[in-house]
């Protein structure tokens, strides 16, 4: 597990020319066959969930600004959400804090609810707090969990953790995650231990080797690209990359799975090797209550939204299944058939359907109304 460790490996070249599917992350994300289904058939497969804003780093990259706590959703609300999603169908629930969920005082309480309702509960964690004990905690709980691991040099994650340490702390997190269990048997194709990557200038030189760390350890390499919200804007405003350095690492990474590894996916989708589909089957819910289709959606923040000053789709004035049946979350869901641009009419739109996040954003930034920005062309496309 350490850098000189992933670049002596050696990695034989494969003789066959037949590829798979790549391996996914048990309950957070699914195919396109998944997606289209449940929408279709009116059912959630997942939602997102934010517990605390509280966290044990500083990361220079982190889009929420994680630190103090707010006031947000009660235990009781939350556990009332996701007993909800159950009834609608939804396979797993994935905990994504906005700050460090691990570290939040029910955490444990939640991880147990979900399991117990028979979803899958997909943890978002740095792993800093991750000892043996909770390792094996989740690894009994039917846990996936997406760790950390921007660079395979310390002096570079603690760079971007901004904190001195970081990395033997994130490191030993993981460590224990393997140990319990959580890189070993079950399905081939269904991993349960991730790690979030942010690509920028930082860390551009070692996507690679980061990569085949992955894949030789049987954990699901979550890559994001470094883009200018929260902390970035003010500490890493000098390296974010480019466009072609963007489509360069993906067409590389494509190159680095058929030859070693026998994978092969579409080098377009918003997430490497993986689509991002979750507007057709998901829902996100903010530490205030408030219903997104995803973080970067933020429709509860657009006055158009807003009705008598106040957003009306949050889950302590409706209930889950009201806000899912709503026109304007119909209407996400349905993006595909309202695309435009390059994304309209795209032959792979079973497998992508661009950022939508991402259009979104800089969609309203450009003035245009929710809706316009949702379904605008996706500009991180290379295709």
């Amino acid at each position: 597990m350490t850098e000189s460790q992933a670049q002596t490996q050696v990695r034989p070249e494969r003789e066959s020319n037949r590829y798979l599917p790549p391996p996914v992350l048990a309950g957070y994300t699914y195919s396109g066959e998944e997606a289209y289904a449940a929408r279709d058939a009116g059912q959630l497969l997942a939602i997102r969930v934010e517990t605390n804003r509280t966290c044990n780093l500083r990361c220079r990259y982190c889009y929420a600004e994680s630190g103090a706590e707010v006031e947000g959703l009660t235990y009781a609300q939350i556990a009332d959400v996701v007993g909800q999603a159950a009834e609608l169908d939804a396979r797993s629930v994935v905990v994504i804090g906005g700050g460090e969920p691990t570290i939040w005082p029910r955490f444990r309480d939640l991880v147990s609810l979900i399991d117990a309702l028979h979803m899958i509960p997909m943890i978002f964690s740095n792993t800093v707090a991750i000892d043996r004990e909770l390792a094996e905690f989740l690894a009994a709980h039917n846990a996936s969990v997406m760790g950390k691991l921007d660079s395979l040099r310390p002096d570079v994650q603690d760079f971007l953790a901004g904190e001195g340490g970081a990395a033997e702390r994130i490191m030993g997190g993981l460590r224990h995650l393997m140990e319990a269990g959580l890189v070993n048997g079950g399905e081939s194709h269904r991993l349960r231990l991730g790690v979030s990557c942010v690509t920028s200038r930082v860390n551009l030189d070692e996507i690679e080797d980061i990569w085949h760390f992955c894949r030789a350890n049987r954990v699901f390499p979550n890559l994001e690209v470094l883009t200018p919200t929260g902390r970035a804007k003010d500490h890493l405003a000098a390296y974010y990359l480019t466009a072609e350095q963007i489509t360069g690492y993906k067409r590389r990474l494509l190159e680095v799975d058929r030859r070693f590894y026998g994978y092969d996916w579409l080098p377009y989708t918003p997430l490497t090797a993986s689509g991002c589909l979750q507007h057709l089957y998901s829902l996100y819910i903010s530490l205030e209550g408030n219903v997104r289709p995803c973080a970067p959606t933020k429709f509860d923040q657009h006055p158009a939204l807003l009705t008598g000053g106040q957003y009306p789709h949050n889950v302590r004035r409706r209930s889950l299944r009201g806000i899912y049946d709503d026109e304007l979350f119909r209407y996400v869901r349905h993006i595909d058939v309202h695309l435009e641009g390059k994304c309209s009419g795209c032959e792979h739109l079973r497998q992508c359907i661009g950022c939508r996040g991402y259009a979104y954003s800089v969609g309203v930034n450009e003035g245009k109304d929710p809706r316009e920005a949702l379904r605008s062309e996706c500009r991180q496309c290379f295709k």
